[in-house]
């Protein structure tokens, strides 16, 4: 039985590290209102900012950037599943204990995030979802390809059905008064956690910090359940990533130029013509009664979200084949290769940032600012990945992950004909 080892640089697929990477810049873009302002001010009309030049880049970000690239970001966790398990097969070893091991992994290190830097968190949803798709394992491509449709779809359906029900409830004398009362109760407990949360965070008090953190990981994972980033949502795409690896969607990608090249015009149209009248839903609708606005937007969203995330991937794969010798790619790739480490040094920063115990910009920063300064971070970000990625073999917390999960210590170090 050969050892099972971390993929080599050789190994490596381009095209893969410069999505990663890619999605990454996308993340941080949409993150950042969520940690510079309280989760609710961020998604109901209680945002502070509202002018011109705020509520224009919040509507960019909306319809250019928000899903897009967590979509994105998780057909690469599914292509990723396909390609560690296909290795340990290779290799002679049973993928599901150690997948097991590895996804316990990152549970452990979403939970630090969620826990002590920012209840956004998207590595304990990965954890735990990535856990079923040792299901499909074995699955035929057929039936992998039935289920990553049924799963969006049940997103949508869960979502119509539970709006469906409210607005029924709602025309019904006896149960009207009853239902908007709870309602009301639940405003005025997300806008007592709002104020809570925004004490908390401008303090300089990091414990004082975790409770309501908690707090707001019970919101958080609501939207989980009824949002559009949802469970369903997320593990459809888990088997598109699986599927595109089983079946060598990125090998011989220069003989697949010119399909690709036909198609992400059509498909960036056509995601854009759904993203722009569902985010004008998601302007309409209530974010805590469910509406046909609510209902109408999330299937929309669903929908629409994979065009353009779709469209994006492939318009930066053209770009990387047409002007392959660009600087950029190298630069971009080195996040890519090194997306946990990025992904969580962005809370750390953003935090920092925007909390009591750095900078205290909470709140204080508009939408435009917001932006620049997670741009910012993102290319100190690329640069330092780039840095690194020219003395080491992989990011500090991917050595961490894969000594714990391989059971030894992989090389860190580059050694001088890898460098060269």
């Amino acid at each position: 039985m050969n050892p099972l080892t971390a993929t080599s640089r050789r190994e490596r697929i381009p095209e893969l590290d410069l999505l990663r990477g890619f999605a990454l810049f996308g993340i941080i873009m949409v993150n950042v209102q969520f940690i510079g302002l309280p989760f609710f001010k961020a998604l109901t009309d209680l945002h502070p900012f509202t002018d011109p030049l705020s509520q224009f880049s919040k509507g960019l970000v909306g319809i250019l950037l928000e899903g897009k690239f967590i979509t994105l970001f998780s057909f690469m966790f599914g292509f990723g599943f396909w390609m560690f398990t296909h290795r340990a097969r290779e290799r002679g070893r049973t993928a599901g204990p150690l997948f097991f091991w590895r996804i316990f992994l990152l549970a452990l290190f979403g939970a630090a995030h969620a826990t002590l830097f920012w209840a956004g968190d998207i590595l304990i949803p990965y954890a735990i979802l990535g856990l079923l798709l040792l299901i499909f394992l074995n699955r035929s491509d057929k039936t992998v390809r039935i289920w990553m449709v049924l799963f969006p779809a049940f997103q949508v359906l869960l979502v119509v059905g539970f709006v469906v029900l409210v607005q029924w409830a709602l025309t019904i004398p006896e149960a009207k008064d009853e239902v908007m009362a709870g309602f009301d109760e639940a405003r005025m407990q997300m806008e007592q956690l709002t104020a809570a949360t925004l004490q908390a965070y401008q303090s300089s008090s990091w414990t004082a910090m975790i409770p309501v953190r908690l707090q707001e990981l019970a919101f958080v994972y609501q939207g989980y359940l009824f949002g559009g980033i949802g469970f369903f949502y997320l593990f459809g795409l888990f088997l598109a990533g699986m599927l595109a690896g089983r079946q060598g969607w990125f090998e011989n990608l220069e003989e697949k130029l010119p399909v690709i090249r036909k198609r992400a015009p059509w498909l960036l149209l056509a995601g854009l013509a759904i993203a722009i009248p569902a985010y004008i839903l998601y302007l309409r609708a209530d974010i805590l009664i469910p509406d046909w606005n609510s209902a109408a937007y999330i299937t929309l969203f669903v929908v629409g979200t994979p065009l353009l995330s779709s469209a994006y991937a492939m318009l930066l794969i053209l770009g990387y084949h047409r002007w392959r010798r660009a600087r950029i790619w190298e630069w971009l790739g080195s996040a890519g290769r090194m997306s946990l480490t990025v992904y969580l040094t962005q809370s750390v920063i953003l935090t920092t940032v925007f909390y009591g115990h750095g900078l205290g910009l909470m709140m204080k920063v508009p939408v435009a600012g917001m932006l620049l300064i997670a741009l910012a971070t993102f290319v100190l970000q690329v640069a330092a990945a780039h840095w690194w990625m020219q003395r080491f073999t992989m990011g500090p917390l991917e050595w961490l992950w894969r000594a714990a999960t391989y059971g030894y210590l992989p090389a860190l170090k580059r050694r001088m004909e890898e460098a060269e």
